[in-house]
């Protein structure tokens, strides 16, 4: 029995080291990594390069019509996030867990090149739909999973867990998709635990931000 336990205990260590998503708390450590406005080294990212960028569901598999629109729900709060000057100011000030304005795993990118790849909208297997967001989800169940959601460079598909989905409000499905967008982008991340980095960073931003929008209050 000892055994057993063991052995299930390495399955769920193995599967959260290879997970895209890991189910976490760690909002509040990502809400103390940027700067304010009136610290020194905060960047007014009001003149940089902006594009509008439009979040297109292009394959919903597996979804019934309620959990459809609850994720066309998500995508709409989505595209109102990432087209605020709120979370570009987010983006480009972004500091990481060494108190830099940058982030982990960045491939040698500033924040303001990362904000401009990011508004440009070409997926790494769709360069030819620029300005857009695209989503081929696929909807699976594993209910012992910590994973949330994942995806592999080699596909446009991103698979969630609808033991999350079921229960997450549409800021956090939005953030959650920001998140494995960022690795369409080719962006991602030395463990689950980097939470400073691309794909971890600013899914917990637009997580935030899609907070503030459903509760009323405007994004800048």
């Amino acid at each position: 029995m000892k055994k057993v336990f063991l052995s299930i205990c390495l399955l769920l260590i193995l599967q959260a080291v290879h997970a895209e998503t890991i189910h976490s708390s760690a909002l509040i450590k990502v809400q103390a990594m940027a700067f304010a406005p009136a610290e020194a080294g905060y960047v007014d990212a009001a003149d940089l390069r902006e594009d509008n960028l439009r979040v297109v569901g292009m394959e919903l598999d597996g979804f019934d019509s309620k959990q459809k629109a609850k994720m066309l729900d998500s995508f709409a709060l989505l595209q109102k996030v990432v087209n605020s000057q709120e979370f570009k100011d987010r983006v480009v000030n972004f500091k990481n867990s060494r108190g830099e304005r940058a982030f982990a795993s960045s491939t040698g990118l500033t924040n303001e090149e990362i904000f401009g790849m990011f508004m440009e909208g070409r997926e790494e297997l769709q360069v030819n739909t620029p300005g857009e967001m695209n989503f081929y989800l696929r909807l699976y169940h594993k209910r012992w999973s910590s994973v949330v959601g994942y995806t592999s460079p080699d596909t446009n598909v991103i698979s969630i867990n609808k033991k999350y989905f079921k229960n997450y409000g549409l800021n956090e499905v939005a953030g959650n998709l920001a998140h494995e967008w960022c690795h369409k982008l080719g962006f991602g991340h030395a463990s689950a635990a980097e939470h400073d980095s691309v794909p971890y960073g600013i899914g917990y931003i637009v997580e935030e931000l899609a907070a503030k929008s459903r509760k009323g209050l405007e994004l800048h």
